[in-house]
C-alpha cells in the first residue's frame, strides 16, 4: 500500500549546527541516492514554523512527506565549552563522574569502542597540556640573550617561554577541533550534567517536541508518521516520546505499525547508565514496556561514537514487554558501498558516525531515504526483509 502522505521528525544529535545545515545535507544526500536508487524526491526550501520547529516538503511520484527538524541547536550551543579553562574544567569533571567513581568500567562491559572513545579526549588534553607545558621549558632554557643584563634575560626568556606555551597550546586546540577530540569531550560533560537535571530550558523543550509529534499521529491525514533521532538526540527522543506515549492512550493511532520510531547511532548509556538519571530511566521504561510503538535501533560496530548492536533497555537493567522495546538492527553499511569507497570511509571515524544519513552506493535494507519519503511504509519494509 503506498503512502500519500507521511510526517517525519527528525532530531538531530549534539550539534551546534541547526535545521540550515541539515536541510542542506538532506537535499545533496537525496540528489546522489536518486542517482543510483531510483527514488527521485524533490526538496523544497526550508521554512521556519515556529521557535524550534522547521519544515521543509519530500515530494516523489507517489508521496508527500513533510520533514519536520525539531531544534535543540541554542540549547547545545549554550553547553558548547570553548577555550582551554572551560575544556579543562569539563575534563575534570568527567575524570570525576566516569573514571574516579569507576562507572567507566560499566560502559567498558557494554563496549569497549565506547570506552576507549571516553579516553580519547582525556589521553589528548592531558598529552596537549603536557606537551605544550613541556616545550614552554625548553624555550625558558634557551641559552642567554647576548649583551642584555642578567634580569632583562630573564624576563625576556620568561616571556618566550609563554609565548611558545601559548602558541603550542593554540595548536593543539586546532588539531583538537579537527579530530572531533572536544565533540566527544563535550557530549561526556553534557550528558553527567544532563543526569543531574542541570541542562536550563530542557524539559520545556522536551514538552514542545512532544506536543508538535502527539499532533502529528493524532492527524488522521498522516498516513505514517516517523520518529528519526541520532546520537545523543537518541536519548532526548527516549523522553519526547514517553510523554507522547503517555498523552495519547487510545491504541487506534497506533495501528497497523503506523507511528515508527527509528533510533541511529544510539549513545544511550550514557544517560542511562547514570545513577542520578531516573526520571530518564522511567521514560525508557515506558517505551520498552508499550507494545504500540514500532521502535528500530540501527547502530554499525565501525561506528566508533555510538554503543553499537546493545540493546537500550536491558543493558541499563530494565525489562522489556514481550513486542515491545527496539528491534536491534545493523546498517550493515559494508553491503551498501563499493570495496574502495567504503575502506575510505572507514578512515573517516567522524564521518562514519553520520553515515546513516547519507547516500549509499548500492541499495539495501537500510535506505534512510526510503523511510523518509519512499512510497512504503516503515513497517512494510520490515516484513519483506524478514
Amino acid at each position: 500500500m503506498t503512502v500519500k502522505q507521511r510526517q517525519v521528525f527528525y532530531i538531530s544529535g549534539f550539534d551546534p549546527r541547526g535545521a540550515a545545515h541539515y536541510h542542506a545535507l538532506y537535499r545533496s544526500q537525496a540528489a546522489k541516492q536518486a542517482e543510483g536508487h531510483g527514488l527521485a524526491i524533490e526538496v523544497s526550501r526550508r521554512r521556519r514554523l515556529s521557535a524550534h520547529l522547521h519544515q521543509w516538503q519530500l515530494d516523489t511520484r507517489h508521496t508527500r512527506s513533510r520533514y519536520n527538524f525539531l531544534s535543540w541547536d541554542d540549547i547545545i550551543r549554550a553547553n558548547w565549552t570553548r577555550g582551554w579553562p572551560a575544556i579543562f574544567t569539563d575534563l575534570c569533571y568527567c575524570l570525576w563522574v566516569y573514571i574516579a567513581t569507576g562507572r567507566i568500567l560499566a560502559f567498558a562491559r557494554a563496549s569497549r569502542k565506547q570506552m576507549l572513545a571516553g579516553l580519547y579526549p582525556v589521553l589528548f588534553v592531558l598529552l596537549a597540556l603536557t606537551a605544550s607545558g613541556y616545550l614552554g621549558y625548553l624555550a625558558s632554557t634557551l641559552p642567554p640573550f647576548p649583551a642584555l643584563p642578567g634580569g632583562l634575560d630573564s624576563i625576556l626568556r620568561s616571556l618566550l617561554a609563554a609565548l611558545v606555551c601559548c602558541l603550542a597550546i593554540s595548536g593543539f586546540m586546532g588539531l583538537g577541533n579537527r579530530l572531533a577530540v572536544f565533540w566527544l569531550l563535550r557530549i561526556y560533560a553534557f550528558s553527567a550534567k544532563w543526569a543531574r537535571g542541570d541542562i536550563p530550558g530542557l524539559d520545556q523543550r522536551i514538552s514542545v517536541f512532544a506536543d508538535e509529534i502527539s499532533r502529528a499521529i493524532e492527524d488522521t491525514d498522516n498516513e505514517e508518521v516517523v520518529i528519526i533521532a541520532h546520537s545523543v538526540g537518541t536519548m532526548l527522543v527516549v523522553l519526547v516520546m514517553a510523554r507522547v506515549l503517555a498523552h495519547i492512550q487510545d491504541r487506534q493511532p497506533f495501528a497497523h505499525r503506523r507511528v515508527v520510531l527509528i533510533t541511529l547511532g544510539h549513545c544511550i548509556p550514557l544517560l542511562s547508565f547514570q545513577p542520578s538519571a531516573k526520571p530518564f530511566r522511567q521514560a525508557l521504561q515506558r517505551l520498552g514496556q508499550d507494545a504500540r510503538l514500532l521502535w528500530l535501533d540501527y547502530s554499525a560496530p565501525t561506528d566508533g561514537a555510538c554503543f553499537p548492536l546493545l540493546d537500550p533497555v536491558t543493558s541499563c537493567g530494565l525489562i522489556r514487554a514481550r513486542e515491545a522495546g527496539p528491534r536491534i538492527l545493523s546498517p550493515r553499511f559494508f553491503t551498501l558501498y563499493h570495496a574502495d569507497h567504503y575502506k575510505r570511509l572507514r578512515r573517516a571515524w567522524y564521518t562514519m558516525h553520520f553515515l546513516y544519513l547519507m547516500a549509499t552506493d548500492k541499495a539495501g535494507p537500510y535506505d534512510f531515504f526510503a523511510f523518509t519519503a519512499g512510497p512504503e511504509r516503515v513497517a512494510a519494509r520490515l516484513e519483506q526483509q524478514r
